[in-house]
């Protein structure tokens, strides 16, 4: 078994693989410890990994940025934070576990035995081939996704603010479970990944067509309920603030 660790205290990095090695023994066959997202990423995309523990704060960073690159569905995420607040979020992306800090070896035993139970039931269903066990079996997906496309090209339910997996997943009569896994098998994408784009695409229209308005409105407008989030999303889609956008487009 091989191990990715992102954390950005080493000395919480050498206690969590000592209580690997404590636990699991000869079962792992590489512990590896990265302190930066960017660290993590290149190993994630490199290499085979059946474990990647992940630390929500490196260094001031999110971490969720790191999940908004990966398929859950194929790598085993575990969380490890002093943030329980985070908690909720963290399973929506599709994370097996979420361990809060300081963490105990049976907190820790309890994480890998989930691991080893969600491993062993994905292994049955390829298995069964062609995703038997998939929860996707008995929807139309045809239907969903033409249903999918309204709710968000139409109706534009990302405006909500208190749009969440829940909340779409009834919308689509599906389970949410079921919408998580359609996101991250068909569209390789995770729900704050998809909801983001949209309402980055809508304020992106907005900053162009009423250049008058504040940023900040805009922000609000398209479905934020904070501006550091607002901020913090448009940067990372674009490279470049909300402002620096209107003023580099409507300059050209």
């Amino acid at each position: 078994m091989k191990v990715l660790i992102l954390e950005d205290e080493p000395v919480h990095a050498k206690y969590l693989t000592k209580m690997l090695i404590d636990i699991s023994g000869s079962t792992i066959d590489e512990i590896k410890h990265v302190s930066t997202i960017d660290e993590a990423d290149e190993q994630l995309n490199q290499s085979s990994v059946d474990i990647f523990f992940l630390d929500l704060n490196i260094f001031g960073s999110d971490g969720f940025n790191i999940l908004d690159k990966i398929p859950t569905t194929t790598i085993n995420t575990i969380v490890v934070s002093a943030n329980i607040d985070n908690a909720i979020r963290a399973f929506e992306y599709g994370v097996i576990d979420f361990i809060a800090k300081p963490v105990s070896e049976d907190r820790l035993r309890l994480a890998l035995e989930r691991h080893s139970l969600f491993t062993n039931t994905y292994k049955r269903g390829a298995e069964n081939q062609n995703n038997s066990k998939s929860r996707l079996l008995q929807v139309d997906l045809e239907r969903l996704q033409m249903r999918l496309f309204h709710l968000m090209e139409v109706e534009k339910i990302y405006l909500n603010e208190d749009l969440s997996l829940e909340i779409l997943a009834e919308e689509l009569e599906l389970h949410p479970r079921q919408l998580s896994e359609f996101l991250n098998g068909k569209k390789q994408t995770s729900f704050n990944s998809f909801l983001h784009s949209y309402r980055i695409k809508e304020a992106k229209d907005l900053l162009i067509k009423y250049p008058e308005k504040n940023v900040s409105d805009i922000g609000f407008e398209v479905g934020y309920k904070s501006l550091s989030s607002f901020y913090d999303a448009f940067k990372k889609e674009l490279k470049i603030t909300a402002s620096e956008f209107r003023q580099k487009t409507l300059s050209s």
